[in-house]
């Protein structure tokens, strides 16, 4: 009951996860019933891009459940580090990401305002970064920027990149 967008994939990934989600992993299709192959896969591609967008979906909603369901299906990967391949950079960042509180920054401010595209030149390129938030008592002009329990409001773009020093001190 807030924003269509986040609504729309939280029904997306809940479907998703009811479907799919079979024994730790995501399937490529349909645990039964028509498909393309005799028996459903467990690419690996398609579960670690499942798996990152959980982790975004987790911090833009505050549902553990989609970090937990992260955590299962990087985790079922774990003992085929070896036999990867190229793959092994896409997964290594998947399970870097669920060692850490995801950077986000909240903007009461519009798409291409200085405060957004500050936002945007951030280090890290896995911030979740939303423009025009309808954050809780997020002033007009003024960015939140949070890792975990840590946030800092900010109104400049000097401002913002203090800001995300301050609330991931170790990155």
């Amino acid at each position: 009951a807030g924003d269509p967008v986040l609504d729309f994939a939280a029904e997306v990934a809940d479907a998703a996860i009811d479907e799919l989600f079979d024994e730790g992993s995501f399937l490529d299709g349909p645990a039964s019933g028509e498909a393309l192959l005799s028996s459903p896969l467990r690419p690996l591609d398609g579960n670690v891009e499942m798996a990152n967008a959980l982790v975004d979906l987790a911090a833009l909603t505050g549902d553990e459940r989609y970090r937990e369901v992260a955590q299962e299906t990087i985790a079922a990967f774990a003992g085929a580090w070896d036999r990867i391949g190229v793959q092994v950079a896409a997964y290594g960042t998947a399970a870097a990401r669920l060692l850490r509180d995801p950077l986000l920054v909240e903007l009461n401010d519009g798409v291409g305002s200085d405060l957004h595209r500050a936002a945007l030149r951030v280090a890290d390129h896995e911030a979740l970064v939303v423009p025009d938030a309808d954050a809780d008592g997020l002033p007009a002009g003024t960015a939140r920027v949070s890792a975990g329990e840590t946030a800092v409001e900010a109104t400049t773009p000097e401002e913002l990149m203090e800001a995300v020093s301050t609330v991931t001190p170790d990155a």
